[in-house]
């Protein structure tokens, strides 16, 4: 066990820069700032000399919150490592911190990639990894690895959960071009977790069939999406990269439609096909206010003719 003694010093002697324990990322917890703004720093971080001042181990929220309350012009009380072991206290915080709460994608990736140059093979993969839930499988190896080089927005976004561990396998090999017309495609949009992968893996699949970049998918897919306002309108932009990747079944609707056109269908009546026409239910649907309603579109079925009813349905 190192010794701890107990100390003070300012925040500006405190290097918030260094990352040497990188367990922390992301935007800080209210509750912590509310409770340090009533009642001050209860529990004193952890720190240790480093080449400009001291190094956080363990406390760098509750450090952040203190400087963001005070602008930085605060004496604190901490403690005091000496005589320190780099593998020891990287373990104190990792367990340290663990006992409170669990990791964010970034934080995970960090601490793997930081542990990468401190710990043997063999100690990684029984304590550490286990420790931060990372499945022995390279793929979330070359994950964290990943997310470790990402840009600070996309960090931020990952760290946020706006975006998911899914989609970071898809871009993770995006060049950093790609990435970048991600993100502002991301703060253009407000795209989220689901629909946000969704777009990712259109745009990764219909760059890999045609082994081009998927920059070129995603700059004429924002074309074909913007809206009278000028903005992008999500729906079309999905609609429109679904097109562009399953090319047949959006000539299929639009010959079902044609096909429908053929019907004069009043408003209140209508056909749906099966799901991307796979299967065979069909799915009519109508509204009507009353009895007039009802027998106008009564009428109207019965006076289909049934080998109509089959040329609409044919598929191909």
């Amino acid at each position: 066990m190192n010794s701890v003694n107990i100390s003070s010093c300012y925040l500006a002697d405190i290097d918030f820069d260094d990352r040497t324990f990188p367990f922390s990322y992301g935007l800080l917890p209210a509750p912590l700032e509310s409770s340090i703004a009533n009642v001050g720093l209860l529990q004193p971080p952890l720190l240790v000399a480093g080449d400009r001042g001291f190094n956080i181990v363990c406390g760098r929220r509750r450090l952040e919150v203190v400087r963001k309350l005070t602008d930085g012009a605060e004496k604190i009380s901490f403690y005091l490592v000496e005589n320190s072991n780099l593998k020891k206290l990287f373990r104190r915080a990792l367990w340290d911190n663990l006992a409170l709460r669990e990791f964010n994608l970034v934080e995970t990736a960090d601490i793997y990639v930081a542990a990468l140059n401190i710990f043997a093979v063999d100690e990684l993969e029984k304590e550490i990894m286990p420790a931060l839930k990372l499945p022995l499988r390279p793929r979330f190896r070359q994950r964290c690895q990943a997310i470790a080089g990402f840009p600070w927005k996309l960090r931020d976004l990952l760290a946020a959960g706006s975006v998911d561990a899914e989609t970071v396998d898809l871009i993770r090999e995006w060049s950093t071009g790609e990435k970048a017309a991600l993100i502002d495609l991301v703060e253009e949009t407000g795209l989220r977790r689901n629909k946000l992968r969704e777009v990712v893996s259109r745009l990764d699949d219909l760059a890999r069939r045609d082994e081009v970049s998927a920059l070129e998918f995603l700059s004429a897919a924002r074309k074909a999406a913007l809206s009278e306002g000028g903005g992008i309108d999500v729906e079309l932009l999905r609609g429109h990269l679904k097109a562009l990747l399953y090319p047949h079944l959006t000539a299929a609707r639009r010959e079902f439609a044609i096909r429908q056109e053929k019907f004069s269908w009043p408003a209140n009546l209508h056909l749906d096909p099966p799901p991307d026409f796979e299967g065979g239910d069909y799915r009519l649907s109508f509204i009507f206010t009353g009895s007039k309603d009802w027998e106008k579109i009564c009428s109207k079925l019965t006076s289909v003719d049934l080998e109509e009813i089959d040329e609409l349905c044919q598929r191909g």
